[in-house]
């Protein structure tokens, strides 16, 4: 009989597999998350709009609203799997977030952003993220 020799890479194979399977899910999931941060992120800044009493220099936030025109003007627009813009079309909507002359600045989606950094991202995450934004 002559002399045989085999070698399987089963656990090599499956591993393979397994990635390959993977490879195919991993937009999907990066397409979820960017969502459901996008999601949290527009979720804070609709409350850092929506106060009862128009904001002061000295109490910046909640912005308060009257018409509820800027409330009902925040969108989530994903633009692609990695990214999602939350904009407000409302015309005076960059007024409230940058100020003007006669009017200091309330921040209302800087905060969201801040407060989904602060809260919402593992510690990892969070590093990262933090040194993106602060650039």
């Amino acid at each position: 009989m002559p002399l045989q020799s085999r070698i399987e890479w089963q656990g090599l194979s499956r591993f393979t597999g397994v990635l390959e399977a993977g490879k195919r899910r991993i937009p999907a999931k990066f397409n979820d998350l960017t969502r459901k941060a996008g999601g949290i992120v527009l979720d804070l800044y609709k409350d850092n709009l929506s106060g009862r009493v128009p904001s002061t220099a000295a109490q910046p936030l909640p912005v308060g609203i009257r018409s509820g025109r800027l409330l009902e003007g925040a969108k989530m627009v994903q633009v692609n799997q990695y990214r999602i813009d939350i904009e407000n079309d409302v015309p005076y909507s960059g007024f409230i977030e940058a100020g003007t002359y006669k009017m200091a600045p309330r921040h209302p989606l800087k905060a969201a952003v801040d407060q989904f950094i602060e809260e919402d991202l593992p510690d990892e995450a969070r590093k990262v993220m933090v040194e993106i934004w602060r650039e």
